[in-house]
C-alpha cells in the first residue's frame, strides 16, 4: 500500500496528474505483488521490486531517468513522450507504462530494441495477474529441474 501523501508527492515531484485507477491501485497495492517472489537463484524478486513498482522514490527516479534530456527513446529518436508514465521495468531497458493522456486503463510495454510502445494488458489488474502467473510458472518449472 502506498500512502496518499506519497502518491501526492509523486505527482508534485514529476508535475503530473496520475489517473484515478492508478492512484487507487497504488493505495490498495496487492500483497501478491510483494509476497510472490521469483526464485532467480542468486536472489528472490517480487514484481514490486521491479516490474510493478510500489516505492514512490523508485517511481519518481524511473520517470526522471527516462525524461533526461538528449536521450532518444522513440523510432524517430525523439524524447520520451510525456504521456507515458513508467510503472516498472525489466532491468534490460524495457518499461511498463500507463498513458496519462487517456481514460484507457491499459498497460503498455516499451521495447527498447524496437523503440516502440505497445499495449500489453487491458488493466493494472490484468498486468498483476500476468506477473503472478509468470512467477508461479517460473518457480514451478525451476523446482522440476
Amino acid at each position: 500500500m502506498v500512502r496518499k501523501h506519497d502518491i501526492d508527492r509523486i505527482e508534485t515531484e514529476l508535475a503530473v496528474t496520475l489517473p484515478t485507477h492508478y492512484r487507487d491501485f497504488l493505495a490498495s497495492f496487492p500483497s501478491t505483488l510483494i509476497e510472490t517472489k521469483a526464485d532467480l537463484g542468486w536472489k528472490q524478486e517480487a514484481p514490486a521490486d521491479r516490474e510493478f513498482r510500489n516505492d514512490p522514490d523508485e517511481i519518481v527516479s524511473l520517470n526522471r531517468d527516462v525524461r533526461s534530456p538528449g536521450t532518444p527513446w522513440t523510432e524517430d529518436e525523439g524524447p520520451w513522450p510525456d504521456r507515458y508514465f513508467v510503472i516498472g521495468d525489466d532491468e534490460c531497458g524495457n518499461y511498463w507504462v500507463i498513458d496519462l493522456d487517456s481514460d484507457d486503463e491499459g498497460v503498455w510495454f516499451y521495447d527498447h530494441e524496437l523503440s516502440r510502445f505497445e499495449r500489453q494488458h487491458e488493466s493494472l489488474q490484468a498486468f498483476q495477474a500476468a506477473l503472478v502467473k509468470e512467477i508461479n510458472e517460473w518457480n514451478s518449472e525451476k523446482s522440476e529441474n
